[in-house]
């Protein structure tokens, strides 16, 4: 019995994606040359689809009324009319790298319209045989400015969450962007939207999408492309080398194949025997690098305009290699055959009461002020540039950065930097082009911590910590249930820090990270910790590393992989539990693992990514450090006493050289100077000086004392 076509439909589209297009599992040899993915999977998905018998009979006879469509069209003499798309970025992240800039997202868009316009200068390069060939598609694209209720936004939707890595069922990934993303939250409708999806796994696909159809993915959210972050644009996470993936992906949303016909298998001798169904493309099997004197196929004439001896248009968009540079006039006709045809809502997105609707043939008025930073924690005197997002059509900036130099800029995005301690807002008021003016301020945007930081031995057992984030540590939870303070669960004294792991989503990511440390005057440094972990079953996935940084944070690089075959400490379990004695596990990361960390600012962090199993903690926490051999040379046994101080500082050490211009600087555990003085000239041998501490509340602090041949530091607590 036949399925009813409505019933096709809605089974189609709840189902799509619901199995991978071909799971994780790469064929290298449709990967561009030097790459490991495969570039695009357009054509597996299209022919997935196919076997169902009757939804591909609807499909032939929809490309029968394209095709007579693009018939009309290459007859037409009449001014061909410029067609704008309204764009959407729907930016699914982990928190990673994968959460490009409006700046990356823009930079595709020009290169989309450069490429769609004939503004590229490379198209007066194309080898001889195709020169005059390269057509202008009069197609325009630009970021909507409305969302699907109306209201105002950038174009750009963000969602986190995990599934931005799990590509093998785009559907969950449309489904986590529909009720998760920070603009509206139902669906974007396919008709009205070319959407495109940013992640940072397309099933092991650079991207892919579907050609104009009304039974697999109709006017749906799945009517959109998805593509890798490093395939948008040219900048940011991607390369030029990377920079046509939408090109080409458009193409085929607009109906292109790619040039040897309807399958996704480049280097296939078979291929000879298909069409891309564009007249002026010769038949070829598709190259995946820049070989310009290709001549695949000996059949070229069969297309009625080529002969024998003409090479393949390797430069073509929809071809696999890296010199794509041209569409041609015959695949001009087929693609704005799709945009003529209601064939998956291709005609409503470029009509003009949908241009209206999505905000595209008005000149878009400033709605929302928003910045960003690439970090919000730095150390004093590091710089940050502070990058402006507000929306839309915004001309002029006034930014205010109390504490920072500079403390104002009219730049759009300006670099600034702060020499004290602590949590500072940031004001911006911008202008459009209309004269409307908007001002936000930002509340504690900013946090700058100490450099340099405090120095070993430090040791944490959390016991002095009523919840996270803390003076001395930070955490980010951007995808998972975040760490926290218990005092269940410890390895010694009455507290210890843990992570809810149960409570979180398969992928998500948790990490606790240190504030700055100084390790300069230390020859060599450790780490040890304890934790306790269980998973709940065999096949969990869970894993924690350990990085480093000596840059503040900047930069990251892992010391210590706990993979998920050694990371349990205990016996599986489901339920709740609570680690004692035998249940914890030491480790100790010894002073190779950080000869080239000895900084002023170091910085490290626990990482600990959601396999599916139980909770994680953490305690008693050891950073050490040995005292380097010019350190003993100059000056030794510097502390403070009694240590905890309760009214005077008294500073006791030995120097072994005079030492000149010493100046004595008291730092709370923000890292902010609360206290300072220059003393005489330090004489060789035995040395002891007071402070008061009558203003100092309690709390840790960090000594230093400076001087013209030595910095060196200790810390004390003051009761």
């Amino acid at each position: 019995m036949k399925i009813l076509l409505s019933t096709l439909i809605l089974f189609t589209q709840l189902s799509f994606f619901s199995q991978s297009i071909n799971s994780k599992v790469i064929d290298y040899s449709n990967c561009r040359d030097g790459e490991t993915v495969e570039y695009c999977k357009t054509h597996k998905l299209m022919n997935r689809f196919k076997k169902d018998a009757e939804a591909h009979h609807q499909f032939l006879e929809e490309q029968k009324e394209l095709k007579k469509i693009e018939d009309q069209i290459s007859n037409s003499t009449a001014n061909r009319v410029i067609y704008t798309i309204p764009l959407v970025f729907h930016v699914l992240h982990n928190g990673g790298v994968e959460n490009i800039s409006r700046a990356q997202i823009e930079d595709a868009v020009a290169i989309l319209n450069r490429d769609f316009r004939l503004l590229n200068a490379d198209a007066n390069t194309v080898q001889s045989v195709f020169a005059g060939m390269p057509s202008d598609i009069e197609v325009e694209f630009q970021l909507a400015t409305k969302a699907p209720n109306g209201q105002c936004f950038s174009g750009i939707t963000r969602t986190q969450n995990p599934v931005t890595n799990s590509g093998a069922n785009g559907q969950s990934q449309v489904s986590a962007i529909i009720s998760g993303n920070d603009v509206y939250n139902s669906t974007w409708p396919g008709n009205k939207y070319l959407n495109i999806f940013v992640v940072n796994d397309a099933d092991g696909a650079a991207g892919y999408t579907t050609n104009p159809n009304n039974g697999w993915t109709s006017t749906t959210m799945g009517n959109g492309i998805w593509v890798l972050h490093d395939y948008v644009g040219s900048i940011g996470t991607s390369d030029i080398y990377s920079s046509r993936t939408l090109t080409h992906e458009v193409g085929h949303w607009l109906n292109l194949d790619h040039l040897w016909g309807n399958n996704n298998n480049p280097g296939t001798p078979t291929s000879c025997t298909q069409d891309d169904a564009v007249d002026d493309t010769p038949r070829c099997i598709g190259v995946t690098s820049c070989n310009l004197n290709s001549n695949t196929c000996s059949n070229d004439a069969i297309d009625g305009y080529w002969t024998s001896d003409v090479i393949d248009n390797v430069e073509n968009y929809m071809e696999y290699s890296y010199c794509n540079k041209m569409f041609t006039n015959g695949q001009k006709n087929r693609m704005r055959a799709a945009l003529q045809s209601s064939v998956g809502g291709r005609s409503n997105v470029v009509s003009t009461s949908n241009q209206t609707a999505t905000g595209l043939n008005t000149t878009p008025s400033l709605c929302a002020v928003d910045i960003r930073v690439e970090r919000d924690i730095v150390c004093g005197g590091d710089n940050i540039q502070f990058f402006d997002e507000s929306y839309n059509n915004i001309t002029s900036w006034n930014w205010t950065f109390p504490n920072g130099n500079p403390s104002t800029s009219t730049d759009k995005d300006p670099i600034v930097s702060y020499s004290g301690s602590g949590s500072f807002d940031v004001t911006l008021e911008v202008t459009d082009a209309l004269g409307n003016s908007m001002t936000q301020t930002f509340p504690n945007f900013i946090s700058v911590i100490g450099n340099p930081g405090y120095p070993p031995p430090i040791y944490e057992g959390f016991e002095n910590i009523t919840s996270l984030p803390s003076d001395d540590w930070t955490i980010d939870n951007s995808s998972g249930p975040g760490f926290d303070i218990v005092t269940s669960g410890f390895a010694s004294g009455l507290q210890s820090a843990k992570l809810d792991n149960s409570q979180g989503q398969n992928g998500s990511i948790d990490e606790l990270i240190s504030n700055t440390i100084d390790l300069s005057n230390s020859a060599a440094a450790s780490i040890s910790f304890k934790y306790a972990f269980a998973k709940r079953n065999s096949g969990n996935s869970d894993y924690l590393q350990i990085l480093a940084s000596k840059d503040c944070g900047e930069t990251w690089f892992m010391r210590k992989n706990i993979s998920s075959s050694i990371i349990s400490t205990m016996p599986n379990t489901n339920s709740n539990f609570t680690p004692t004695g035998s249940d914890w596990k030491v480790i100790t990361i010894g002073a190779n693992s950080f000869t080239n960390y000895l900084v002023s600012d170091f910085r490290f962090k626990f990482k600990f990514v959601n396999g599916g199993g139980n909770d994680l903690y953490i305690d008693d926490i050891n950073v050490s450090g040995s005292l380097s051999i010019n350190e003993t040379e100059k000056l030794y046994d510097f502390s403070v006493y009694p240590n905890p101080v309760v009214d005077n500082i008294i500073i006791s050490f030995h120097s072994l050289t005079n030492l000149t211009n010493p100046t004595f600087e008291v730092y709370d555990a923000s890292g902010r100077m609360v206290k300072s003085k220059t003393t005489r000239n330090i004489l060789e041998g035995e040395n002891k000086l007071q402070l008061s501490s009558e203003m100092l509340e309690s709390g840790w602090y960090l000594l230093r004392l400076k001087s013209d041949e030595k910095t060196v530091t200790t810390k004390f607590l003051k009761q």
